[in-house]
């Protein structure tokens, strides 16, 4: 498929300053990105301060404020990938509710390049100074509905690099789930839910009741967050007693329509797609390519954070694989418009016991075949018929990505040595950084290669399964960096014999 027709753009409106601290086409040092807090007087700082919010204005005032270009912005679904016998001129306006093309395959958002090319790529960099375009070129300010999600943190990984992967410098985690909801979902339900309330309002006015997803944890936290703050009923379809209880209190703390099912994920995605043909309920998965829209800008932000120097590989965990090919769509729209000069090759991680891309890979791409998910400490990627499987392969065929798994174990000793060296992940990053292991050890990847390892979700999320996964492993320390906590009474004497045993050889 030709490149430009995957680029793709958003015209969400969002305030995020974000000061520079090397010159285009230089390399920065190895030190945390330049978004750090600056003295009022550096230069920089100055220079960024004039994008900034007033203290009195709210967030759609300053979109109307930043007008976006008025060059005739557009965009549009297309069927993905298009049938070989299927209409070449099929399309569909983004106001229409529509899922599948005629064929029953995907759809995705289109944008018309030509219109975004006008401008060139030093005017896009500086214009993500002050806020983010391409994603919905004809959305209302008044219709945006934005919890300030994106503009995550990326951590510098340096002790993990240097101590554990073989002396690694230039490694970095990109923390999507430090959001609202602790869930990288949320770049996507922003675009999504303000596209539905665009729908609601007059003149369009359509009959929406509600909004509904299937969900393994993350697009229930985030759907109902986001319908919550803009009125808008949710439903959510969840799998019992396969996620989280922090996962489960989130829609339920929203006022969200929670149903637990005795069924898999893939078991509530059927039934929420038979729901939503049935009633006025606009459908929330990634299944609907407005939320990769969203998601996209997460490699945009990466881009940005690293003054517009691409890394070589960013790996993302993969489960209904929307997340991968939102990347990718990300990255090559900059190639495209000439923000940088190319993309990174990208890396699909899979939990062992959900990997059917994983498989399709090793086979040589020569058939899908669906599996029966099997449980794993990776819960929100538990999932054995991925929807965007088809989009998961353009991504990876285009970028010479790919695709790793990890082990029940790999992933959770893997999160464990994260979580010891500075960070608290989720099992999902675990499922990543376990895949930045193996293709170390395989001389894939390089030491001096700069790596971003995506995290989706906050650790908190999953503080349980931390927790009982240590708990099983004491004993044969297996999960060799558990630090069990200690019970000892009130005394002082008491809790001097522990230290001493703890901290033997330290004091």
């Amino acid at each position: 498929m030709a490149a430009t027709t995957h680029a793709s753009s958003m015209s969400f409106l969002l305030s995020h300053p974000q000061p520079r601290s090397a010159t285009p086409g230089t390399r920065l040092p190895l030190r945390p990105p330049a978004r750090r807090v600056r003295c009022a007087t550096d230069a920089a700082a100055a220079a960024s301060i004039k994008h900034r919010r007033a203290a009195d204005e709210n967030i759609r005032e300053e979109a109307a404020r930043h007008p976006a270009p008025k060059q005739g912005l557009s965009a549009w679904y297309e069927p993905f990938p298009p049938a070989p016998n299927g209409d070449p001129n099929e399309r569909y306006s983004l106001d229409e509710i529509v899922y599948r093309s005629s064929s029953g395959g995907l759809l995705d958002v289109r944008h018309d390049m030509e219109a975004l090319a006008r401008f060139s790529g030093a005017y896009w960099r500086d214009l993500f100074d002050s806020r983010k375009e391409f994603v919905l070129p004809e959305i209302d300010p008044d219709h945006i509905v934005s919890l300030f999600e994106g503009n995550s943190n990326l951590f510098w990984a340096e002790r993990l690099g240097r101590d554990h992967l073989g002396g690694m410098t230039d490694l970095w985690v990109k923390h999507c789930g430090i959001s609202h909801t602790g869930s990288f979902k949320d770049l996507g339900m922003t675009v999504l839910v303000s596209q539905v309330n665009r729908l609601r309002r007059a003149p369009l006015s359509r009959p929406i009741a509600g909004v509904g997803c299937a969900s393994t944890g993350d697009t229930s936290a985030a759907l109902s967050a986001y319908c919550a703050a803009a009125g808008i009923p949710a439903i959510v379809f969840l799998p019992a007693n396969r996620i989280s209880l922090e996962q489960l209190i989130q829609p339920i703390a929203n006022g969200a329509t929670v149903l637990s099912l005795d069924t898999d994920f893939d078991g509530c995605m059927r039934l929420i797609r038979e729901v939503t043909a049935e009633l006025p309920i606009y459908l929330a998965n990634s299944l609907n390519s407005l939320r990769l829209e969203g998601q996209k800008t997460a490699a945009i932000e990466i881009l940005q954070q690293f003054d517009w120097e691409v890394p070589d590989w960013v790996i993302v965990p993969g489960g209904n694989l929307g997340n991968i090919y939102a990347f990718y769509k990300g990255f090559e729209m900059c190639r495209v418009l000439g923000l940088v000069d190319r993309v990174p090759r990208l890396v699909c991680a899979q939990a062992a016991n959900a990997n059917p891309l994983y498989s399709y890979y090793k086979s040589g791409w020569t058939e899908f075949q669906p599996q029966v998910a099997k449980p794993t400490f990776a819960s929100a990627i538990q999932i054995g018929d991925p929807v965007s499987v088809d989009r998961a392969v353009v991504a990876l065929k285009a970028t010479n990505g790919i695709v790793e798994e990890a082990t029940e174990e790999e992933l959770m000793n893997a999160m464990s040595l994260a979580d010891r060296t500075g960070m608290f992940a989720c099992p999902h990053t675990g499922v990543a950084l376990a895949a930045l292991f193996k293709l170390r050890d395989q001389r894939v990847i390089g030491a001096n290669e700069r790596v971003v390892v995506v995290s989706t979700a906050h650790g908190l999320k999953f503080s349980q399964s931390k927790i009982d996964y240590h708990d099983s492993k004491i004993e044969d320390m297996a999960c060799k960096y558990a630090n069990p906590p200690v019970s000892v009474k009130a005394d002082f004497g008491a809790v001097m014999d522990v230290l001493k045993k703890r901290l033997k050889g330290k004091l």
